[in-house]
């Protein structure tokens, strides 16, 4: 139905009603037609009943009133019993001879039989003469044992009082006689045996002195009879049986229910030629609605199918218009539709209307086409870096994907970033962001093709568009290139800066991809690969919308989980690795979720850390250990420090010195123990900014350590240049130390020159005696880790200094 036009919709809709109309008027005179055979059925059997009784009245009648007579045939005068007994031996052969009396019997008003023609009165009869001698009128019966035959009961009334009954009994052929001239049927005694179940008709058998014709022809008519009819079926309204292709209607007639159980006459009515003329009325009802039906089709199909190819033509020509192939529109137009005012109708003002629009609408393509024209050549460029801007970049983009099908290969997108400018704006004010963002503008474009387009989106993002790219490894060998352009820092007058780029690839080959949702996947995947730190890249993958929501989801939870103390510090013991002497602990941020239990911060710490979540977690960990600290000093552990982690976002946050000067007076500790961990990657992403944070940090008295010392730019040349207090050598030298000697030689040359330098040594993951043994051997001034002891989490951390520390010494009790 979704490809037909109104027309044949309307025709098939049409259809189906007239369909519906007529099936049901053809159904009704089909069922009328039904009703009339049944009704003549049951008309036919009705008139043979009433036949049946008629006659079998009439005869029994007249043997009654023959007895009736014989008290009045001596000139009126009463007989007596041996008049009567005498009369009736005489009368045997006119009774046999005038009615086909076959037996006689005289019965008196004691049931004995007085008269006898030599045959025994049945038992069967008894009850009959029984009901004539205490009722005083006849009674009639079917007497059947080999034969079927009538008996009639007659009583007569003697001399004395005494009643006595003549008992006569006659063949049933002339009452089948009389009944099958009147009836018009064939009719036959039929039984069934007392071995079988009576309500089968299946088992009946014929009682009747038949020609063999006529019996060969009944007994395929009782063969022929459905098994499932019954004899019930067969007495109220009877059946109709299809035997030898002749159709008959069979009824059966209980013979006298009372005395002739299982004995009945059966009427067969020969049908066939009135069911042949019922069949002939149905098949014309049946024929006629069909040809009502095909009739209203082709005439609607005629008046229709003009309007049909109006429509179609009018469907086929509209797509032209969204086409703009408005000369053919208008071609085609003309050959379809009237232009008369006498032949045209609704359909071809529809066409006439169209074709104004087909005008309107070409004008106005002319118009949008100079119009675009000259926004083409409005100024859609940058004025900084001279690039393509946003709407250009956009523009081209629409432009791309609407033609990728249709050319060879994909298009990719990259979003590009560059880390940390924002502290470069805010150290040195937005001159020299913006030389920045012009070397990072000259460097991308000279990795492009000519093919290529790069825009700047604004700040200090770019995006580059790649066109007709056939695989991905393309397009990451571009990635690959980019990050390369950044490997050496950029020298601005006197000034140095490290920057990395962070890059967000999407890729797509389908037309159906929309330039926002380009954009989005580009930019999720730009923040993914910021996560990865230092220049890097990232396809985007479905895995990351989901990150995505699980970043909102989780800084969501993380606000709620501060505002009902989920989190909380875990804090692992610092001590000298000669003494023993417990000299600190690092402040570790833990989260216990009310439902998921305790969350590991590898889980949480990267969603949130590009989040505003983050700022607010790292000063409330500040402020937590420096109130732990101060607790310290009022349980008795005056001279132990704590070290706080510092993110990036944190160290480039103006608050930090007012807030941190604000704690240490708020909780009164020594600055001196305020220890603050700074990373490699933090302090060379803006030296000189950094430089000048840590002389305002250290001149409030905190000391600064460089965390995961060895995995940043391994330069120890910034060591020089950098203010730092502690160096901790990242746990990764620590545990391949007693493996290679590499990392033994790093570790030792490390440890080494620091001491050298007047700066103290931290080895971060201690995990077994031998390690802590070689350290201590190679001067290593303190040292953490699991062998000391795993994080202690805050609200055991008294109880647990008390089994622990003895005589401030550290008791190494390594635990599980």
């Amino acid at each position: 139905m979704r490809h037909l036009s109104i027309s044949y919709k309307v025709l098939f809709v049409m259809l189906i009603m007239v369909s519906v109309v007529c099936t049901v008027v053809v159904g009704l005179l089909l069922k009328q037609s039904a009703s009339q055979e049944t009704e003549l059925n049951q008309a036919l059997f009705a008139r043979d009943v009433t036949r049946y009784h008629q006659i079998t009245s009439l005869l029994g009648d007249r043997l009654s009133v023959w007895v009736e007579s014989l008290k009045h045939q001596s000139e009126g005068a009463t007989l007596t019993e041996a008049q009567l007994l005498e009369r009736l031996k005489r009368s045997g052969d006119f009774l046999l001879l005038q009615w086909d009396v076959s037996s006689v019997w005289l019965i008196d008003h004691q049931g004995e039989v007085t008269f006898s023609d030599g045959v025994v009165l049945p038992d069967t009869l008894q009850p009959m003469v029984a009901q004539t001698l205490r009722q005083g009128r006849p009674q009639q019966g079917v007497h059947c044992q080999t034969y079927c035959e009538m008996v009639v009961s007659t009583p007569v009334m003697l001399p004395g009082g005494k009643t006595y009954a003549v008992v006569m009994t006659t063949s049933l052929q002339e009452v089948l006689a009389l009944l099958s001239e009147a009836s018009q049927a064939e009719l036959v005694l039929v039984r069934q045996p007392d071995t079988e179940v009576k309500h089968q008709s299946s088992r009946l058998y014929l009682n009747s002195s038949l020609s063999e014709k006529q019996a060969t022809m009944m007994r395929s008519i009782l063969g022929d009879i459905p098994p499932q009819t019954t004899i019930k079926r067969l007495i109220t309204r009877g059946v109709e049986v299809t035997s030898s292709n002749n159709a008959y209607y069979v009824m059966l007639l209980p013979l006298f229910n009372n005395s002739a159980n299982g004995h009945y006459v059966m009427f067969v009515h020969d049908i066939d030629d009135r069911k042949r003329t019922f069949q002939i009325q149905k098949l014309i009802i049946f024929l006629g609605g069909l040809g009502l039906v095909l009739t209203f089709v082709m005439s609607m199909f005629v008046l229709l199918r003009r309007y049909a190819q109006k429509l179609n033509a009018l469907s086929n020509m509209l797509p032209l218009l969204a086409q703009q192939r408005f000369d053919e529109f208008k071609e085609q137009n003309k050959r379809s539709f009237f232009r008369n005012q006498w032949l045209s109708d609704e359909l071809d003002v529809l066409g006439s209307a169209a074709e104004e629009l087909a005008e309107k609408l070409e004008t106005l393509d002319r118009q949008v086409n100079v119009n675009t024209a000259k926004l083409e050549k409005m100024a859609m460029f940058d004025n900084l870096t001279g690039l393509p801007n946003r709407n250009m970049m956009t523009f081209q983009l629409n432009k791309l994907l609407a033609s990728v099908n249709r050319e060879k290969g994909g298009i990719a997108l990259m979003f590009i970033d560059l880390d940390n400018f924002k502290k470069v704006n805010d150290s040195h004010g937005h001159h020299f962001g913006d030389e920045v963002v012009k070397v990072a503008s000259e460097r991308l474009s000279g990795v492009l093709r000519e093919t290529d387009m790069i825009a700047r989106f604004g700040g200090d993002e770019f995006v580059i568009l790649l066109n007709h790219v056939e695989t991905t490894d393309q397009v990451e060998n571009v990635a690959q290139k980019l990050t390369a352009e950044f490997v050496e820092p950029m020298r601005i007058t006197e000034q140095t800066f490290y920057i990395t780029i962070s890059i967000g690839i999407a890729f797509t080959a389908d037309a159906k991809s929309s330039t926002l949702e380009m954009m989005r996947q580009a930019d999720t995947a730009m923040y993914e690969a910021k996560l990865q730190r230092g220049s890097s890249y990232r396809f985007f993958d479905s895995t990351m919308n989901q990150k995505v929501v699980r970043q909102v989801e989780l800084e969501s939870e993380a606000r709620i989980a501060i505002k009902e103390q989920q989190f909380f510090l875990a804090l692992q013991p610092q001590i000298s690795l000669e003494t023993l002497k417990l000299v600190g602990f690092e402040a570790l941020l833990r989260w216990r979720h009310p439902e998921r239990g305790l969350v590991s911060p590898g889980e949480f710490l990267p969603l949130l850390e590009n989040t505003p979540m983050m700022a607010e977690l790292d000063f409330w960990v500040m402020e937590q250990a420096i109130m732990l600290l101060s607790k310290m000093r009022n349980q008795g552990y005056p001279g132990v420090k704590m070290a706080i982690n510092l993110s990036a976002a944190q160290f480039a946050n103006e608050s930090l010195q007012p807030y941190l000067t604000e704690l240490i007076t708020k909780y009164s500790v020594d600055a001196s123990l305020v220890e603050l961990e700074l990373t490699e990657t933090v302090l060379v992403a803006d030296t000189e900014r950094a430089v000048e944070t840590i002389h305002q940090i250290r001149s409030l008295g905190c000391q600064i350590a460089v965390d995961d010392f060895g995995t940043g730019y391994s330069s120890l040349s910034y060591l020089r240049t950098i203010p730092s207090d502690i160096i901790k050598i990242d746990r990764s030298f620590i545990n391949g130390m007693m493996e290679t000697d590499s990392d033994r030689n790093i570790v030792d040359s490390t440890i080494s020159m620091v001491r050298n330098m007047g700066q103290q040594v931290i080895a971060e993951g201690i995990e077994t005696g031998e390690q802590l043994n070689q350290l201590r051997n190679m001067q290593c001034q303190y040292g953490q880790g699991y062998f000391i002891s795993k994080p202690i989490e805050q609200h055991v951390l008294w109880q647990v200094l008390k089994s622990q520390v003895v005589n401030g010494r550290w008791v190494l009790v390594q635990t599980n």
